[in-house]
């Protein structure tokens, strides 16, 4: 009866610890939560100081006989759960299993020898704040997600539905985003570009921006709006006429400093727009990464700290571990002066170190062969990102260039060239969205004098659109969630999953867009549960379980605060919530009034006398049924069916727009919209759609077939022309750049596509 029984959450941390603590102690897993609150009543006594009724979890019966078997012989028993709320409540949980036994408990962000030895040394009982603090935001969540949700059903007709505590908040801002981009009216402006080049033999030519007329000022800090192209074409007529020479230069040299190692809400989001993975995946990766990986003789191995964390402190252990890697492996010359510090950001709890890699000896590129390609990818991003933010900051040379037009008009031009990478060695640039910045415009300017006669070789005026604000990306959103205090590291991955399981956002090109699911729940909860969906209630409610993790405030207190008033609201909701929408055109097959419904399957608009007539229509699209005169007539395509001869028409179905044929239901043939692409054949006043060979491959073609055969295995390029001959453009790709290729073979001219599509991202 000497050994004592480690209980981990995970097989993979089971192996990790064993190997480390050796045969004096046994080491199990139990595989997550043993209790939790009953699946299918609420499970919690609002009148009895709202005490919560658990019950062992589904499936773990077992599994309890198993744990409680490994710890028939020992004398102690060790919980080393993970270090946060949940962790906390999962060993207070388990500790009700081993009621004659010594419960301790252990605690360590990083799965290495020297953490797991000394958590094993300092050895504590279960902390009751932190366990107090998960009761309390399980409650919480519980309350609104059991009271709510059947109002939702009742009022929709869905029991599909949910509305929960953080996830309503998070709705809520995709669909005010969403509204913006649709109020969103484009405001009009130009841009005028000049080609200059110096006398002097070997002169290279370079570009610079019309900033505006001088006035004869020293120097012009905003760039003048050009409005339209009337004013466009009379400046460029102007500037043409002009005598130039250079006004001014200046340069001056920037220290540009590393960023912080990781938190959990900074790693998803570069992880989305360096490596393009989900908030999901990432910290499938990153857990798998912190519990272990087989990396050959030396067994498993903790890669990196505990991934859930808003902090962005590390130890002076891990610091001098970086320290020693960059002195031997970069030189001195990478190391700053004085070591970087990093401050968090107000309000964040600070509990655990930010992510980095457990050692940084561990390179990459040397145990690249025992991981994954996903497992490398994250690992190598998180590696460098650390091992960066240790290092001497990048010092660029900026280059700013005014260019005086008969004193009377300003051109500038502006180069930023790297002297020295530093930082940027080990963690290079990426994205647009690095803040760091980057070459503006990929090469230095040429030498030039003050007062140097230039020539205008070429000017180019263009015409520009201001753009709605972005949609939210799954990054962007976790960044919006993380600044306005709303959510906690280990709950922005379950937000953004609940939204797409229950279908209130979809991603379109990698931004979220509200359902009419999502919607009309935002609706009914804004209108009667002001405070669930208010920004600043919600996160005024994390500071408050903040308190209760500190010992500062009694959790029972907190719920109760909490309830008295939402009670007044569900009580208010029960009687008033429902969903109206008014709809002024008849059945067009009984003539009766038509409602909105909702059902399982969606919104859609049928016949207020269902059964006795069984019309409908999805929702917010006009009739297909109606009348060739009727505003409310689905719009055509100019298109026959290739299968009944009938017109072909536009619709919404659940995955958005399709082409049908207006046969429907007696001819079921349907082609997917590619757009408004114009066919290329001279002549034809057809559309290009997408259609299936025999083979199922996609192909695309006219839509007057058979009259025009045009067709193409390339995807056109919708919205944008060859700029030489004015042809199709189809998607295609060179040396990994996504480029638009004409069709025309005489012409064969590309176009870049990367900055397009990166800004209808």
């Amino acid at each position: 009866m000497a050994k004592k029984l480690i209980v981990v959450e995970s097989r993979a941390k089971t192996q990790s610890i064993g190997k480390i603590v050796g045969k004096q102690y046994e080491v199990t897993s139990c595989l997550g939560h043993i209790y939790d609150l009953p699946a299918k009543e609420l499970g919690i006594d609002v009148d009895n100081g709202f005490k919560p009724s658990y019950q062992i979890a589904p499936g773990r019966g077992k599994l309890i006989k198993q744990l409680q078997a490994d710890a028939k012989d020992v004398e102690e028993v060790i919980l080393a759960t993970d270090p946060d709320r949940e962790g906390e409540s999962i060993a207070w949980h388990l500790a009700r299993l081993f009621p004659n036994k010594n419960i301790t408990r252990m605690s360590f962000n990083e799965i290495t020898p020297k953490a797991v030895k000394e958590a094993l040394g300092n050895l504590r009982t279960i902390d009751m704040n932190l366990v107090d603090a998960q009761q309390a935001r399980r409650v919480m969540d519980r309350l609104v997600g059991y009271k709510v949700s059947p109002l939702l059903w009742r009022a929709l007709n869905n029991s599909r539905l949910s509305a929960g505590r953080v996830q309503s908040v998070a709705l809520r801002l995709i669909c005010e985003r969403e509204e913006e981009v649709e109020k969103f009216k484009p405001d009009e402006y130009w841009k005028i570009t000049g080609t200059f080049k110096g006398r002097d033999a070997g002169a290279q030519d370079f570009e610079a921006v019309y900033f505006g007329s001088s006035d004869g000022a020293e120097s012009k800090d905003e760039e003048t709006k050009i409005e339209n192209e009337g004013q466009a074409a009379g400046l460029v007529e102007t500037l043409k006429a002009c005598s130039y020479a250079v006004k001014d230069i200046k340069k001056r040299s920037e220290k540009r400093r590393p960023q912080a190692p990781f938190t959990t809400s900074t790693l998803q989001q570069e992880s989305s727009r360096r490596l393009n993975f989900s908030a999901s995946k990432t910290m499938m990766l990153a857990q798998q990464l912190y519990e272990g990986v087989d990396l050959g003789e030396a067994g498993s191995v903790g890669l990196i700290t505990y991934m859930r964390t808003d902090s962005v402190r590390v130890s002076e252990d891990a610091r001098a571990d970086a320290v020693e890697y960059i002195k031997q492996n970069l030189g001195p010359d990478y190391l700053p002066d004085q070591p970087n510090t990093y401050k968090s950001k107000a309000g964040v709890q600070d509990a655990h170190e930010a992510i980095r890699p457990t050692s940084a000896s561990l390179d990459p590129k040397n145990i690249a062969k025992y991981l994954s390609k996903d497992q490398h990818k994250l690992y190598q991003l998180i590696w460098s990102r650390f091992i960066a933010s240790q290092m001497a900051p990048a010092v660029v040379d900026v280059t700013r260039c005014d260019i005086a037009g008969d004193d009377k008009h300003l051109f500038r031009a502006t180069a930023t060239v790297t002297s020295f990478d530093g930082y940027l060695r080990v963690y290079g640039l990426k994205s647009k969205e690095d803040k760091e910045g980057g070459d503006e415009n990929g090469s230095p300017l040429p030498d030039l004098r003050a007062k140097e006669p230039l020539d205008l070789l070429k000017i180019d005026p263009k015409q520009h659109f201001t753009k709605p604000p972005s949609r939210y990306s799954e990054a962007s959103l976790v960044r919006e969630l993380e600044e306005r205090g709303i959510g906690r590291p280990s709950t922005y991955v379950p937000i953004i999953e609940t939204l797409k399981k229950r279908d209130y956002a979809r991603l379109e090109k990698k931004s979220f867009k509200p359902t009419k699911w999502g919607v009309i729940v935002c609706k009914l909860l804004k209108e009667n549960f002001a405070d669930i969906v208010d920004y600043g209630f919600t996160a005024r409610m994390e500071d408050e379980l903040d308190k209760v993790e500190n010992g500062s405030k009694d959790w029972t207190k907190l719920i109760g605060e909490f309830y008295g008033p939402f009670s007044k609201d569900i009580v208010k909701a029960s009687k008033s919530m429902k969903f109206e929408e008014k709809v002024e055109d008849k059945c067009p097959e009984c003539g009766s009034d038509l409602a909105v419904k909702t059902g399982r399957y969606g919104v859609f608009i049928g016949c207020a006398k269902y059964p006795e007539c069984t019309y409908k229509r999805p929702y917010g699209e006009p009739d297909p049924k109606a009348d060739s005169g009727s505003a409310a007539q689905t719009p055509a395509v100019e298109d026959k069916c290739e299968k009944c001869g009938s017109p072909m028409v536009m619709r919404t179905g659940r995955y958005g727009k399709f082409i049908a044929c207006s046969g429907y239901p007696a001819c079921k043939n349907i082609r997917k919209n590619t757009g408004n692409v114009n066919c290329p054949r001279e002549g034809c006043d057809g559309k290009i759609v997408q259609r299936r060979s025999r083979n199922k491959r996609s192909f695309y073609g006219c839509s007057k077939y058979p009259e025009c055969d045009f067709v193409t295995w390339s995807k056109p390029v919708e919205g944008k022309a060859c700029p030489e001959c004015g042809g199709l453009l189809v998607h295609a790709k060179s040396a990994g750049e996504n480029i638009g290729k004409c069709i025309n073979e005489k012409c064969a001219a590309t176009v870049s596509l990367d900055e397009r599509e990166s800004s209808e991202e």
